[in-house]
Order: structure tokens, then C-alpha cells, then sequence
């Protein structure tokens, strides 16, 4: 095959869609796999579906979900010491950070209550515009991020500080004026219908 054949079928493959891919789960590193469980089982709600050795790894099986066998594998392995983010120790230093959506402000709160109960780290409330954060470390030091989706779209990254303590309205109306106001602001189901043309046929933004 001639250099200028290999070009072509290279862009030829480029060209063509992706295959049908969808993200599905993560596994962690750990150093205490035992303390690991039970934050992710008692503080965050995850069910145990399986555990065992496989690969010189202790091995536990999380899910959320009946239709996800795992969702988060814990795998021991981590080393002892592992340098923290040289830009924000917010965030971890290969893992940036794990996110979990939630349906709604109040499940917001309750998340807080149920990380500052059980001693949760670097706990930070965030409104990012396009939606409603909390970030927290787990028991490893695993930067976490449980969010709520708003109704609006800016040009990310953007961040300021959330006040839980307001009530549902007035975080919503405050939010809002602060989209409005933002470069890049339109409706989130506009922006979404908009980025899936750019996307491969198989992405739907409607699930």
C-alpha cells in the first residue's frame, strides 16, 4: 500500500461514525478497601452485588442500579502515597473528580447532611449556570461531584459559590438571572439538540 493509499483510507475511517458507545462504569484504585465499602454503601447508597480476587486484586462489585451489574469497582492496588493536583487539591491527581446526578435540590441537601455526618472533606457547594454541585472528598481523597441539571446552558467552565441554604425558588430565580445575563446562555434542551448534530447518529438527546 502506497503512502497516499494509507492517507486515504486513514481519513476514510476518521470520516465514518463511531461505533455505538456509551460510558458504563469505573474502577478505583484503593488503599483500605474495607473503610472504602462501607462510604460508598452507608453514605452513598451503592449495594454490594459482588466481591472476590482476581489479577492479585480484592475486588468489590457497586451498583445503584439493577439494570448495572457494577457501576464502581473498588481494586486494591492504590500505592501508599500518591502526590496530590499541583493546580487545585480540590481534585484529584489522575482522577480529576466523579460525578453522580441527582433529581433534584433536595436530594442536594440531603447529600450534604449525609457527607458532613460522616466526616465528608472539602466540602464545597457550586452553581455552574448549567448546574446545581456539590464536591466532596471520599474517604481516600477521590474528588467527588453530586449535581442537579438546570433548565439553562453558558459557556462553561464557570463557578461560583451555592448557598443551600436559600430556598428551592430563590436558588432557581437567582440561577436563572445569572444565565441570562452569562455569554453563551440559550434553553438546555436547545443547546442539547444543537450539540447532537454534531455528534455520531447513535447519540440521541433525548435519553
Amino acid at each position: 500500500m502506497t503512502v497516499a493509499t494509507q492517507a486515504e483510507a486513514t481519513t476514510t475511517e476518521q470520516n465514518e461514525p463511531a461505533v455505538n458507545l456509551k460510558f458504563s462504569h469505573m474502577g478505583l484504585s484503593v488503599k483500605n478497601i474495607p473503610a472504602m465499602e462501607e462510604f460508598y454503601t452507608k453514605v452513598l447508597g451503592f449495594t454490594v452485588t459482588d466481591r472476590g480476587h482476581a489479577g492479585g486484586m480484592q475486588l468489590v462489585f457497586l451498583s445503584r442500579d439493577p439494570l448495572d451489574h457494577h457501576q464502581i469497582v473498588l481494586a486494591t492496588g492504590r500505592p501508599a502515597e500518591l502526590p496530590g493536583n499541583t493546580a487545585n487539591p480540590q481534585f484529584g491527581p489522575s482522577i480529576n473528580q466523579i460525578s453522580f446526578k441527582l433529581g433534584g435540590l433536595s436530594d442536594l441537601r440531603d447529600i450534604q447532611k449525609r457527607l458532613a455526618a460522616a466526616g465528608g472533606d472539602s466540602i464545597f457547594p457550586a452553581n455552574h449556570g448549567i448546574a446545581w454541585s456539590i464536591y466532596a472528598h471520599d474517604p481516600e481523597g477521590n474528588n467527588l461531584e453530586f449535581f442537579v441539571d438546570t433548565d439553562w446552558y453558558i459557556t462553561q467552565p464557570f463557578l461560583i459559590p451555592l448557598d443551600l441554604t436559600q430556598s428551592d425558588d430563590e436558588i432557581f430565580e437567582l440561577t436563572k438571572k445569572l444565565c441570562e445575563e452569562s455569554e453563551g446562555f440559550e434553553p438546555y434542551t436547545q443547546w442539547r439538540a444543537r450539540i447532537a448534530q454534531k455528534m455520531t447518529p447513535f447519540v440521541d438527546p433525548a435519553q
